[in-house]
């Protein structure tokens, strides 16, 4: 299974200073993975948002249709090795 989620952080315990860098930093994470995202997927923008904001499981063959899975492997059921 794949799974597309934003980008998360705990701030338990955080002082406000280095709360407020670290959403900083996750805010400019999120931005760079959702253009990532766009250019890889060639989904739009908001359809990549919107499956960033939950939890998004796929299979393998899901993921490769979605883009973000150049290949996946299948088993030969006779030899064993992976195709």
């Amino acid at each position: 299974r794949v799974m597309i989620h934003q980008p998360a952080s705990s701030f338990y315990e955080a002082q406000a200073g280095e709360f407020i860098l670290e959403a900083e930093e996750l805010l400019k994470l999120r931005e760079t993975l959702t253009k990532v995202y766009v250019q890889r997927t060639g989904n739009p923008l908001w359809v990549i948002s919107e499956d960033m904001e939950r939890d998004v499981f796929m299979s393998a063959t899901e993921a490769q249709a979605y883009g973000i899975v150049d290949l996946v492997a299948v088993e030969n059921e006779n030899t064993g090795d992976l195709l």
